[in-house]
């Protein structure tokens, strides 16, 4: 499969800091999920992939080639939904997206059409003679997601796309990503919602200080997650901790009398209720613990530590 983004070794400073430092990783099509805490350094390769900042060191080539060199053909190739508003006041809907058509190098004739048809396409062909500022949360997302398709481009960067939007206008959202990939589009998704990532994404990159973690697959994330319980044990003494530990199982009791259980790939609920009937009492809670995007950054900066150890 060839290459859609290649990123190797770049660095970006803003004067003496080090925004970036030496970021390396590949996006072979598909979608691709770029997490990180505040100030890992997203935003930042973001712009380095759209040739808004210098790189100081490395190199970021498009399908091949060298994004440097394509100077304004780059814009060509790359659709952006930003963060915040990126919309005009005053305009409508369909006029904004013209307009951004029109930058792109599209023909007026061919932009307003274009832009009728992917408004069409997110859905908000009813609403495009509306002025912007009238949108509601979830059609500005949508807007701007019209605004990146509507000259083609091979790969769209999305940052932060779903959010402030409702469990419904996310999930249209998500779905019109779910289908761009089929359509053959790449996707770059930086956001701090996991659950967006799980829904979408099949590889991520992690983000932190500047540097790249790890990279895993989100189906490794999942699985692990699977392995985590909260339970509360109804029964004498500690036989139901001391049931789990003998079977390998990592036990951590909390303050608020939950146990948390981690348990190795393989083993699952049934195991659990057992050990509780082996150690002469029962469970009245039992739920699976969603790892918060704090523990996989952890975990993710663990394992990279251990890799520089030489572990």
């Amino acid at each position: 499969m060839s290459v859609v983004l290649s990123v190797r070794d770049i660095r970006v400073s803003y004067g003496p800091t080090q925004a970036l430092r030496g970021v390396t990783f590949e996006v072979p099509g598909g979608a691709v999920g770029l997490l990180g805490p505040n100030g890992a350094g997203k935003s930042t390769l973001i712009k380095a992939i759209l040739n808004l900042v210098p790189l100081s060191g490395g190199r970021i080539t498009l399908m091949g080639q060298d994004s440097g060199a394509l100077g304004p053909a780059l814009r060509d190739r790359v659709g952006y939904v930003p963060e915040r508003e990126g919309l005009r006041p005053g305009m409508s809907g369909v006029g904004w997206v013209a307009l951004l058509g029109e930058l792109s190098g599209l023909p007026r004739r061919s932009a307003v059409e274009r832009a009728h048809e992917v408004l069409q396409y997110v859905g908000l062909e009813e609403s495009r003679y509306r002025n912007v500022e009238t949108f509601s949360t979830g059609m500005r997302q949508r807007l701007k997601l019209a605004a990146s398709l509507v000259h083609d481009p091979v790969l769209v960067l999305l940052d932060e796309p779903t959010s402030g939007m409702d469990p419904v206008g996310r999930e249209e959202m998500l779905e019109l990503c779910r289908d761009l990939v089929k359509q053959g589009k790449t996707l770059l998704l930086s956001t701090h919602i996991l659950k967006d990532v799980e829904a979408l994404c099949s590889q991520v990159v992690i983000l932190h200080e500047g540097q790249v973690l790890a990279g895993v697959t989100v189906e490794d994330w999942t699985r692990s997650e699977a392995q985590h319980f909260l339970v509360q044990w109804e029964g004498q003494g500690q036989a139901f901790e001391e049931a789990c530990r003998g079977r390998g199982w990592t036990v951590e009791p909390r303050r608020d009398g939950l146990i948390k259980l981690v348990l190795p790939v393989g083993e699952g609920p049934r195991a659990v209720f057992q050990a509780a009937r082996e150690a002469g009492g029962g469970l009245n809670r039992f739920v699976r613990e969603e790892t918060s995007l704090e523990e996989l950054f952890l975990s993710a900066l663990n394992r990279n530590g251990a890799n520089h150890a030489g572990l």
